[in-house]
């Protein structure tokens, strides 16, 4: 019969411990990172919700609405806060994003081969869709701030002067509001934006209820 002393035994269940902790670290990050790919939309929209509910704010999710006939846009998150209306839509970049806030199309650089791609400026076509919610709204286009959250691993190199329209990672979402609401102008008149509200309620819920008719 073989007898370990306390040292042996010791490092017979401290080195496994070691090696699974090791291990873990090593995989922390991909895996988070494949989680984040694939439920990205979730976790962007908590933290949005996070933030409207300490805000105490107004938030419709998925809002879909529909312009020049029949076409159809979609918003992730339009969240109505104190000063402004806030278009915000949700990304996620497998690299970082190098380019002009003006641009039609940014450039996509991938993280481990380097290689370039073009992607849709996010930028670009936040200011689209705000200008067809303004137009079938009337609400103020200087009143709505369009925000494009990207991965947090995600790089941007892109010039950004602009006080309307942003491109930021999510951990940077809650600062940015707190920001923007700190703005020196009046809050919005609390009766139109209770009827603002409704009208976008009821416009969701239309261009939801057309959308599926449509492709019944």
């Amino acid at each position: 019969m073989i007898y370990l002393d306390t040292l042996q035994i010791a490092f017979i269940i401290i080195v496994p411990i070691i090696v699974i902790f090791i291990v873990g670290i090593l995989l922390y990050r991909p895996v988070l990172r494949k989680i984040e790919k694939h439920k990205f939309k979730d976790i962007y929209g908590s933290k949005v919700y996070k933030v409207t509910l300490y805000g105490d704010y107004f938030l419709i999710n998925d809002f879909l609405f529909a312009y020049e006939d029949n076409k159809y846009a979609r918003i992730d998150h339009v969240m109505c806060g104190e000063k402004y209306f806030y278009i915000i839509n949700d990304y996620y970049f497998k690299g970082s994003l190098v380019g002009q806030e003006s641009d039609k199309s940014l450039i996509l650089v991938e993280n481990k081969s380097g290689r370039r791609s073009y992607v849709d400026n996010p930028l670009y076509d936040s200011q689209l869709v705000i200008k067809r919610l303004s137009m079938i709204t009337n609400i103020d286009p200087s009143l709505m701030i369009g925000i494009s959250i990207v991965n947090d691993d995600c790089a941007i190199s892109v010039d950004q002067t602009s006080k309307q329209y942003y491109l930021i990672q999510s951990n940077k979402f809650a600062k940015l509001i707190k920001a923007i609401e700190s703005r020196d102008i009046p809050d919005i008149n609390q009766d139109e934006l209770q009827k603002v509200i409704k009208d976008l309620d009821r416009m969701n819920k239309k261009g939801k209820s057309r959308h599926a008719k449509r492709n019944f």
